[in-house]
């Protein structure tokens, strides 16, 4: 007899179970937690039970960026519940193959990637890796620095900063006065803390400004008994090289991201 699959999506009623198995691998599913958790009202999810167990999903933020998760049998499937023309997809490595056969990849994520789809190398440091180099003066910012956020990074930093000072940390670097580079974790997770937001003004690059300010950043997180955890471009190479200065080392997960195009 064949196994029975079944597709629906994620409510209240079967939330508590999707959730139990989302913690089995928060590294790969901090976005899902974290878009649940805080943007409930701009996410759709469905999950694919195969024999009344999950074997991977698919959820949707925004009406515009489309996560993929699980075995590859799962995801033929679940691709099916997407009415989206033009998707932004993030996906595992093995499910490349597949979505292939829904969409075609146009654009990649990240402007550094070499091709039309971006590979995010996943990293992460702890207390046992962790190389900090600090050579600016930094700060935990707050509100009172939200001023000059805006005034020396622009409107979206100021917004991201905010965000991270409600509810989770931002840290700043400075050089001399000016506040030149900013490094952000909207909200951990448990044990773990995304680095979402690295930035520095495009005039005051090259300086290693991001260096201290990550390590800072980094440096709290460790202070907090986290975990830190990032994606970079594997094209990237001068991201890539600053993390793994301080510490960062891959893990086995690696993810791609593209914008689509339906066929």
């Amino acid at each position: 007899m064949g196994s029975k699959w079944k597709v629906i999506p994620v409510e209240k009623s079967n939330e508590k179970q999707f959730l139990s198995f989302l913690d089995r691998d928060r590294i790969s599913h901090v976005f899902t937690i974290y878009d649940l958790k805080y943007m409930r009202d701009k996410t759709r999810v469905w999950a694919a039970f195969k024999d009344h167990e999950i074997c991977g999903y698919l959820f949707e933020f925004d009406n515009r960026i489309v996560h993929t998760h699980g075995t590859v049998e799962s995801v033929t499937k679940l691709l099916h519940c997407i009415e989206l023309a033009e998707p932004v997809l993030i996906i595992e490595l093995g499910h490349l193959a597949v979505v292939k056969e829904f969409f075609e990849p146009v654009e990649p994520t990240d402007a550094s990637s070499k091709g039309k789809i971006t590979k995010y190398l996943v990293m992460k440091t702890g207390a046992n890796t962790f190389n900090p180099i600090i050579r600016h003066r930094v700060k935990r910012l707050g509100t009172e620095d939200l001023n000059g956020v805006l005034e020396h990074l622009g409107e979206e930093w100021e917004k991201r900063v905010k965000d991270a000072i409600h509810r989770g940390i931002a840290f700043g670097a400075y050089e001399g006065d000016l506040l030149a580079s900013v490094a952000t974790v909207p909200e951990t997770i448990d044990n773990i803390a995304f680095i979402r937001g690295v930035y520095t003004a495009p005039s005051r690059r090259s300086r290693g400004l991001s260096t201290s300010v990550v390590s800072a950043l980094v440096k709290e997180i460790i202070n907090l008994g986290k975990e830190a955890v990032l994606w970079v471009a594997e094209d990237n190479l001068p991201a890539k090289r600053l993390y793994e200065k301080i510490g960062f080392q891959k893990t086995e997960h690696i993810i791609l991201g593209f914008k689509a195009r339906r066929l």
